[in-house]
């Protein structure tokens, strides 16, 4: 399904903290939460909106895109010829106002696909499924007609706006590994590679809590315990389903004068994963460290890397990835539009590419390939305030750990944001 844009408009606005400690002498103690968290009025906003937000405490944002993608070599079951709808919306409405330490606030989010044609889709996951190097866990949505509900929660601000606590249903894609320009395929990078870890276990739509501390003005902690395995329509609360879990840790800094920032993410998860060998499922664990950085080199320029390993590779998510890539502003006169470049390579685990015969489809029993190589190229035009057209291209080297040669994506996506 889609990942979530909060923490890319989020952090766009935590890097203008050196502007605002110029004028006011020094940065507002919780910035750098209400940055991760709330959703800041961007410019073009109604002014409606924007009075909503001050009034009663609404604060929301809405995508709606089309998207077609042309696939070459795919997988069968697959089509040719792609088109889809797609939606993602995100709600924070403050339930008990508090200007001091933030009060309290209800977060909701929702996503959904539907494919415009009966030859487009035939499951949900054929986009992660065939071609790109996911976990698994939060992929875009890609199917025939799914909506789901990541996340519904409570946020409860203390301590002056530096503490803050979300608890219920979490998206914790909302929350950890926030690239800037590398966390949001509606409007950046499409593949599921560069839109977040592969390594980490950001769990959605699974009871949770995530916990946030901001230590100074450059620092801040952050950790999250949440169940895993439930699927989208289950009822988490009575799903039988859930019986493993999953712990991840992130420590972020600030720093060049807020230019670059760097997060470590710690890790460990218990799953049950089935191998097929008639004794039922097994439960597995999982730990390791993921990291990123992402530098504003100027006022065209941004770039990012990735990089993480896991302890254990029979498991979901990937045993090894690392990634780098750019945000280029090609036309001076053109502020709002940019050139994405990004490159990747992960090494599957062990579960994954011992999955893939040779081709799909052989019943050869040879493994499949245990490494994948992604290059992605997009553009972001943006024709005014609330529309822009990105069309993207995608080269991936063993998709999916298939020991086929290679898969090319030609894709274009039509965005509307409100």
């Amino acid at each position: 399904m889609k990942k979530t844009n909060i923490i890319a408009m989020a952090l766009a606005g935590l890097m203008s903290l050196p502007v605002i400690a110029g004028e006011a002498s020094e940065p507002t103690a919780g910035d750098l939460l209400q940055g991760i968290n709330m959703f800041t009025p961007e410019e073009g906003d109604p002014a409606w909106k924007i009075k909503a937000n001050e009034q009663f405490g609404s604060q929301w944002y809405v995508d709606a895109a089309y998207g077609y993608w042309q696939t070459h070599n795919a997988m069968p079951g697959t089509n040719m010829h792609n088109h889809f709808f797609l939606l993602h919306a995100a709600l924070n409405q403050r339930i008990i106002k508090n200007d001091v330490h933030g009060g309290t606030w209800l977060r909701a989010e929702l996503s959904g696909s539907w494919a415009l044609n009966r030859r487009t889709a035939r499951s949900s996951s054929f986009m992660t499924d065939g071609f790109s190097s996911a976990s698994g866990l939060h992929a875009d949505i890609y199917g025939p007609a799914d909506v789901v509900i990541p996340e519904l929660a409570l946020m409860q601000y203390f301590n002056n706006k530096r503490t803050c606590i979300i608890a219920g249903m979490v998206n914790l894609t909302n929350y950890f590994d926030g690239v800037t320009i590398a966390n949001d395929s509606f409007s950046s990078f499409v593949n599921d590679s560069f839109v977040y870890s592969s390594i980490l276990p950001l769990w959605d739509a699974n009871l949770g809590a995530v916990v946030q501390y901001e230590l100074n003005s450059s620092n801040y902690v952050q950790a999250a315990v949440t169940r895993t395995g439930c699927d989208y329509r289950s009822n988490p609360f009575r799903a039988n389903n859930c019986d493993g879990y999953a712990v991840v840790g992130e420590w972020g800094h600030i720093f060049d004068d807020g230019n670059a920032t760097l997060r470590l993410n710690p890790f460990f998860q218990k799953v049950d994963i089935d191998f097929d060998d008639g004794k039922g499922e097994h439960q597995r664990t999982n730990w390791g460290l993921a990291g990123s950085i992402e530098y504003t080199v100027n006022d065209n320029l941004t770039v990012f890397t990735r990089a993480g390993i896991a302890h254990h590779d029979h498991i979901s998510g990937n045993a090894a990835e690392f990634s780098l890539g750019a945000h280029i502003k090609l036309i001076p006169s053109r502020e709002d539009d940019f050139f994405g470049i990004a490159y990747g390579i992960y090494k599957g685990a062990v579960s994954q590419y011992r999955a893939y015969p040779s081709y799909v489809g052989d019943d050869t029993g040879r493994e499949g390939h245990n490494r994948e190589q992604v290059v992605e190229l997009m553009y972001s035009f943006q024709v005014n305030d609330y529309l822009k057209v990105i069309p993207h291209y995608q080269f991936i080297q063993n998709p999916a750990y298939r020991s086929t040669s290679h898969e090319s994506i030609w894709g274009v996506q039509t965005v509307f944001s409100f």
